[in-house]
């Protein structure tokens, strides 16, 4: 189980077989291969959360605090889609035209101009969707950019120039230069979730909706107000704001504790219907009580097998479970934070990243907690599943598994190494042969690390992490933490910041390839990203990651210098859960490689 928080030639024809692929159309998203036998209309699915992972943020315009899986792709989209959905038929990480509330963009002079042409979708008030909810949606983020996760200074909303409402379905966009196509769709576009104007468009529970978004200082408004109902959690139930939607899922119960429950929305316009009546998601706080009510075997219709009981599938089997790995479209790593004021420097330097990067053992960790779930991942670009874009030099990793190199770069750069005690710093200094700047005399390779409680995998991998690196003398002090806790802390911060106190973060996963499906690294390495939250900041990698928006280079330059970099500490990249799913339950396969959920494709037999 993992938590989540998104050319050359030969790179330009990949990419464009994926746009290919998209165009082909499917027979309405994630929802062949086990779905046969006569389908029984109503019923209630429960789906089993991650362990110590609830949802907690229903209003589509996150912070870096809230920016999860669980919140995104398991919660929102439920009720409100974006304009492009990932995932087609196949499970491959690319745009489903059939699930998408818009046909395929069409790009005109030179890549500049963006036309859009929304489907005949509703909400469940009766109301079209229409390009005024398009319009909605980026007038908030306009006035509020720096409060949305996944702004990057100079892309959406800030390389729009204007945009253009032709009519109810068609909005045009124009942008402040030429972009690449596969990027500004899969990267852009895939974010915008319309919003119900009519329904949302207010600064107040009790006033009426407007056109407040038109203005900057109403669009604040607005969004304040919808950020406020957002965090008043125990009233997502029953707010009315949260009832008006263009998904298949309506939200009719929640509880503090993560449980939700949803209704089949009879407006839905989708191309799968609901079958179910009710959809519902149930917390955990541990795998291991999560596991305890799987095999009870009468209240989890799709839940998940922990690594470290992997002995369990076959009494699973014969419950009627069919075990299934879920492989997402992602990155594992855990944090460093650059900025944190004692540690910083050391972070700081390249030397160190590497040689910590050189005592993360990956195969022992896939052997053993992992129970061989998984792959080998040593930088940004996914190997897994098959795609055109990881690059070899990547998927073998610069800096694999070697004690002897860890202590050479760390002896080479003026440190005395003690294996098993603490390695100091004995030649301060920017020279060749010292420690580097900011790191004194006498400073040793000392960390703080909190990772997730609740994971029976992560502890086990953490406690052989911080022996590994006892062995060149770098000191890891372990403690863990819920993950909503954990990620409460990933936004961007300065040293002088109490929230920057922070050294070391895992929560348990790495990153998603979902609203950023296109694996480049604007949102994650880039400068001043909302979501580059160990406040890694490199002029090289900027550069390399702007070729990649602008032009159609393809991503090796990019992959292979972070993955040389260390920007974080690359971790196995393990199947996202094992699936265990009952055999009366059909319709949910393949599974989202995004891992989204699409509950209106799933439905009984008896």
């Amino acid at each position: 189980m993992r938590h989540r928080v998104r050319l050359g030639f030969a790179a330009a024809v990949a990419a464009a077989a994926l746009v290919a692929t998209a165009c082909g159309g499917s027979s309405g998203g994630s929802a062949s291969g086990s779905a046969t036998g006569t389908a029984v209309s109503g019923g209630t699915a429960t789906y089993a959360e991650p362990p110590g992972t609830t949802p907690n943020y229903i209003f589509p315009m996150l912070t870096a605090a809230y920016y999860s899986v669980a919140n995104i792709e398991q919660f929102q989209r439920l009720s409100f889609r974006s304009l492009y959905w990932i995932g087609n038929a196949q499970g491959q990480p690319v745009v489903d035209p059939a699930m998408s509330l818009a046909a395929l963009p069409v790009y005109s002079k030179n890549n500049s101009v963006v036309t859009i042409t929304l489907g005949n979708y509703t909400w469940s008030d009766g109301q079209p969707v229409t390009t005024r909810d398009v319009a909605f949606w980026i007038n908030l983020l306009e006035a509020n950019k720096t409060s949305f996760a996944a702004y990057i200074p100079g892309e959406f909303p800030d390389n729009l120039k204007s945009y253009t409402i032709v009519n109810a379905k068609t909005i045009v966009l124009t942008l402040n230069g030429s972009y690449n196509p596969t990027w500004f769709t899969y990267d852009q576009l895939s974010q915008i979730t319309p919003l119900p104007a009519q329904a949302w468009d207010k600064t107040s529970a009790t006033g009426k909706a407007g056109d407040y978004d038109e203005t900057a200082s109403g669009a604040r408004a607005v969004f304040s107000f919808l950020t406020a109902q957002s965090k008043d959690i125990a009233t997502y139930g029953t707010n009315p704001l949260w009832k008006t939607v263009d998904g298949p899922w309506t939200l009719v119960n929640y509880q503090s504790g993560g449980y939700a429950k949803f209704a089949a929305n009879p407006a839905y316009a989708g191309p799968a219907k609901p079958k179910l009546k009710y959809f519902v998601e149930e917390p955990f706080t541990s795998d291991t009580a999560e596991l305890n009510v799987l095999r009870s075997g009468d209240s989890i219709d799709y839940g998940y097998l922990p690594a470290q009981e992997s002995s369990q599938a076959s009494q699973l089997s014969a419950q009627g479970y069919t075990t299934t790995p879920w492989q997402g479209w992602g990155t594992t790593y855990f944090l460093m934070n650059f900025n944190n004021p004692k540690t910083g420097p050391l972070i700081g330097q390249a030397y160190i990243r590497q040689a910590m990067q050189s005592l993360i053992d990956e195969n022992s960790f896939l052997a053993g907690p992992l129970k061989g779930e998984g792959t080998t991942n040593y930088g940004p670009v996914p190997v897994k599943p098959a795609n055109p874009y990881s690059d070899s030099y990547e998927a073998k990793g610069p800096w694999p598994y070697s004690p002897s190199t860890a202590v050479r770069l760390l002896k080479s750069n003026g440190w005395t190494v003690k294996p098993n005690g603490v390695t100091t710093c004995a030649s301060p200094g920017t020279g060749a042969g010292e420690c580097g700047t900011g790191i004194a005399a006498g400073a040793q390779l000392s960390f703080s690390m909190v990772y997730a409680s609740g994971d029976v995998v992560v502890s086990q991998e953490m406690q052989a992490l911080k022996s590994d690196f006892s062995l060149a003398g770098i000191a890891v002090n372990l403690s863990s933490e819920p993950f909503d806790s954990i990620i409460s802390l990933l936004a961007p911060c300065t040293s002088s910041q109490s929230s920057c106190s922070w050294q070391m973060l895992n929560y348990g996963g790495g990153w998603t390839y979902g609203v950023d499906p296109y694996p480049t690294g604007d949102q994650l390495f880039e400068t001043g990203s909302g979501s580059n939250s160990s406040n890694y900041s490199s002029p090289a990698a900027n550069k390399l990651i702007q070729a990649t928006v602008h032009g159609d280079t393809g991503l090796t330059g990019y992959e292979n210098y972070l993955a040389d970099e260390v920007p974080v500490l690359w971790m196995p990249q393990a199947d996202y859960q094992v699936s265990e799913i009952s055999g009366k339950l059909k319709g949910t396969s393949p599974q989202s490689p995004i891992e989204s959920l699409t509950p209106e494709n799933w439905y009984f037999t008896q």
